[in-house]
This record gives C-alpha cells, structure tokens and sequence, in this order.
C-alpha cells in the first residue's frame, strides 16, 4: 500500500478490525486495515450463541467450520454454592456455542477479507489523522508512504480505542481487573464446556481448544498483584490449581505461554460521530464475566456498517443502553456469589 483513496479504513486487525473489513469488502466498498504486527496470543476463547447468530447475519459464519474451533455446549461453573451448575446451549435460542481459536478466526477473517479485496498494511507507529468526516487524511508516517484518504474512519484498537481518543474521546474505566493468562498444550478433554469458578479473591475459568490445548484466566484486580512476570506467572499457576473445575485439566499439561491484560469495564465517550465510529473493546469492553466481548463487537459492525446501521446519534443512545445494561447484569452475577467478602467481592456484591 503506497497511498491511495478508500471509502472506509479500518484502524485495528483484531477480530472486530477483520470481520468489519470483510464485510464492507463483500459490500463492494473499497476498504483498508491499517494494523501493527501481532506479539502475545489474544484471549477471549467462547463464543455463545448469541455471537454465533451474530456472525451469522453478518454472513461471516464460515469461519466457524476451520477444524480449530471447538462446539461446545455450554457452561459450567461453581459459583454461590459448591455444587456445579451446567447450562446447555441445546436449550437455548441459537443452540450453538464454540470455544474458538482466536488466532485461527482472526487468520480466516482476514483471507475472507482479503478475498472480497480489503488491502491491508502493517504499521510501526500509528499514523496521523487530520480532515474529517468524509474527507479524512492519514500520514503513515513511512518513507515513500504516501497518505491515504477516506469517507469513513474505524476504530478497532480495542481497549487502547486509539483512534477515538486522537478525536478527543474520554476512556472511563471503571475498575482494575486484570486477567492472567496461561496457554496449555497436552491437555485432552472429551467436553468442551467453558469452566469458570468463584475464588475468594477473583474467579478463574478454563477453555478447551482444539489439538488438545487449553487457555486459563485467573482474574483479579491489578492493585493485589505481585510485581513482575514470575510473580504473576506463580499466582496464576497457584489460583488455577485450587479450582475444581479448571485445575483438574491440568494435570500432566505443559504451560506455553503467559499474558497478563486488563480485563475491567470500560467505556469510551463518544465512541462515534460524523465519518467516525468505534467498535468491540474501543467502544465499550466488558468484564470476561459476560462472555460477551465477541459477541459485542459484531454487533457493533451491524450497528454501525451493517444491515441494521445507524445515524450517530442513535447509535450513541443504543450504546449507553446497551452499557448500561450490561453493569446491571454484572452487578446482578456479582452479588450472587455470597460466600466470600474482602477488597475483591465487597464491592461487586453491593455495586
């Protein structure tokens, strides 16, 4: 890509960044992703029916057939009590669920994205907006690079929401959870479930992956972490083998891979405007809780590009309603789990 003129750019190549891309694309629209170059694996394996049913009507859902996605039928957890609750997606509206690759689905996003004609270019630095809408102007900031122009702008940094803020958005976050995450290889399992578990100072959860791998999240806030990789990389370890649920898949796996992240509630305002909109994480990210971050960001790319698209304002309105929502139902999780206080539950139990 040396310059050229686009109807939209998309800034961000996560999952949200990839499948906006394609869609526009298979539109017609000559579209552009500007990403920078993919370090630790991404976490957020599970994909509910709802976000099934979402990459359905973005008529995306033929990544789901790559072998590195597991159908999973539900959920499993410990949580208010110590007997194990399962929820069947079979019973549910939709009746299917994936533990997904993320790797594995942003790769097929991409080629579907790049089949229908998106060009894409990886960055080192992000560049420099100027213009406005309908009329946008972006400096790579490369020798030989010549600026690209756009109708549209896309945010899809996520939690970073990049772009939004270089437009003078504001980021509020609303608490300091942070995940830690182990990657596993050599841990077979018959049942795909998603494993989550109430500890007392956090919760944890487990996903199966296909070729017997397997990705844990302990979850606590960042101001009881230890300093340091070790450290943290010990805490995990320690949280995740006193969990019933996900310590026992475990055992006799080799641990490949360490990231710790944030994972709070966070929301951007505004996260749209004339020529402009945020979407995923760089709009609103949710607390891994809800198994919703997927989900979320596709329909986001509905709202906002899709067959359901709407004018800023709406889409704003929908937004905060949607945010809003959203912190009832995770206050609502949160107090269900009364057997633990301290500085972790006290104050999600009476939010």
């Amino acid at each position: 890509m040396t310059g050229g003129r686009f109807e939209t750019i998309v800034i961000g190549d996560g999952i949200a960044g990839w499948a906006a891309a394609a869609v526009l694309a298979r539109r017609g629209q000559a579209v552009a992703l500007l990403g920078r170059a993919q370090g630790l694996p991404p976490v957020g394996e599970y994909l509910p029916p709802e976000g099934v049913a979402a990459l359905a009507a973005l008529g995306l859902d033929g990544v789901l057939r790559s072998a590195g996605h597991r159908p999973s039928r539900g959920t499993v957890s410990i949580w208010g009590s110590d007997a194990p609750l399962r929820r069947d997606v079979l019973m549910q509206p939709g009746g299917r669920a994936f533990c997904v690759d993320r790797r594995a689905l942003e790769a097929d996003l991409r080629r579907m994205a790049g089949e229908a004609g998106a060009v894409a270019q990886t960055l080192s630095v992000p560049p420099v907006v100027t213009g406005g809408a309908g009329a946008w102007q972006l400096d790579l900031r490369g020798a030989g690079r010549a600026p690209l122009t756009a109708r549209f702008l896309i945010d899809a940094t996520g939690r970073a929401a990049w772009l939004a803020r270089a437009l003078q958005a504001r980021v509020t976050r609303c608490d300091d959870l942070t995940a830690l995450a182990l990657f596993w290889s050599g841990a077979p399992t018959e049942d795909a479930a998603l494993r989550s578990k109430s500890l007392p100072d956090g919760w944890c959860y487990a996903a199966p992956l296909s070729g017997e791998r397997l990705v844990t999240v302990f979850l606590t806030p960042a101001a009881v972490l230890p300093r340091g990789a070790a450290a943290r990389r010990a805490l995990a370890l320690e949280r995740i083998s006193e969990s019933r649920l996900a310590g026992g898949l475990c055992a006799g796996a080799r641990p490949e891979g360490f990231r710790a992240m944030a994972a709070g509630s966070q929301v951007t305002e505004p996260s749209c405007g004339p020529g402009w909109a945020a979407i995923g994480d760089a709009a609103m990210a949710f607390d891994p809780l809800a198994s919703a971050g997927m989900t979320k960001a596709l329909l986001d790319i509905r709202e906002t590009v899709g067959d359901r698209a709407l004018a800023p304002d709406a889409l704003a309105e929908r937004r905060r309603d949607r945010f809003a929502a959203y912190l009832a139902e995770l206050s609502d999780v949160y107090a269900a789990e009364q057997r633990f206080g301290g500085p972790f539950w006290t104050p999600r139990q009476s939010s």
